[in-house]
């Protein structure tokens, strides 16, 4: 009898042990899984606001374009405002965002490079030749950043294709994911020729062939034909899609930069609105300094 008593004695403090880890068990949350595509992948359709991708370097030069303003500035608020929802918000209260590699946020310039574009932004007002009006004064599409804080965004999914609609100057990135290449080397687009694929719940976009005629932001007004960028979206809840953004551009940068942001939900009802640019219609103090001082 006594091994009998012994093993039920063990079964019984075995029990003891496990039932309140079953029933934690049993009160977690169950993990979150995105709605699918007809394709099968995580459906990420609809209107989003972009937060936190700006290419913020810890050591920027001062900007002449600084002093006045963003380009274009005042935008009409519809543009700005009511997007993101109360939800996304607090989520993104804690969440890193800007420059993570290097970590310092000090990028990697090859010296002639920085020297360069600092060079550059002492031409900018008055603009010594076109060259130096800011790009956006153009209404040159945004590139890979520009239209981070000029929400918002509309996502379309179709089977092979990922579309990422800006509001911002109308630009409409396609996205292919059906499995073709890249386009010839010779051919170079403003947004870049981007190709997509999915692995698992996250696609990842590699986008090549850009022009040099796009800017990454104020102080760095400008990149190279050899800029190489890989972006990762992965929707993490109802409301918010975390976003990567590795660049490459080996004639300005010795070692790659990684940026991270969030694709946040909008507000019910957001919509995009038409934006027509008119090339320096509300540009005139950002280009040549003047108006915005009554002396």
């Amino acid at each position: 009898m006594k091994p009998t008593l012994l093993l039920i004695a063990v079964a019984t403090i075995l029990v003891a042990v496990s039932l309140p880890a079953l029933q934690a068990q049993d009160r977690a949350p169950a993990k979150w899984i995105a709605p699918r595509t007809p394709d099968g992948h995580p459906d990420m359709q609809g209107m989003w606001a972009r937060r936190g991708t700006a290419m913020a370097e810890a050591n920027a030069p001062k900007s002449p374009l600084g002093e006045f303003g963003a380009t274009g500035q005042p935008y009409p608020t519809v543009f700005n405002t009511g997007v993101s929802t109360p939800e996304a918000a607090a989520a993104m209260a804690n969440r890193p965002n800007g420059i993570v590699e290097p970590a310092n946020r000090v990028l990697p310039w090859r010296p002639e490079a920085d020297a360069a574009r600092r060079e550059f932004l002492g031409h900018m007002i008055p603009p010594a030749s076109l060259k130096y009006v800011e790009a956006s004064a153009r209404c040159v599409p945004p590139g890979l950043l520009g239209g981070d804080d000029r929400h918002p965004y509309q996502i379309v999914q179709r089977p092979g294709s990922f579309v990422l609609m800006y509001e911002y100057n109308h630009v409409t990135r396609v996205i292919h994911t059906d499995g073709r290449p890249h386009v010839g080397p010779n051919i170079r687009l403003y947004m870049g020729d981007s190709i997509g694929r999915w692995e698992g719940d996250t696609l990842v976009v590699d986008t090549t062939n850009f022009n040099d005629k796009t800017s990454f932001s104020q102080t760095i007004p400008y990149h190279s034909d050899a800029l190489h960028t890989v972006e990762r979206f992965t929707m993490i809840d109802p409301n918010m899609i975390d976003y990567q953004l590795t660049i490459e551009d080996p004639k300005l940068f010795t070692a790659p930069i990684r940026i991270v942001g969030t694709f946040a939900a909008a507000a019910k009802g957001s919509e995009l609105m038409e934006f027509a640019c008119a090339e320096g219609s509300q540009t005139l103090p950002n280009i040549f300094g003047f108006g915005l001082f009554p002396e």
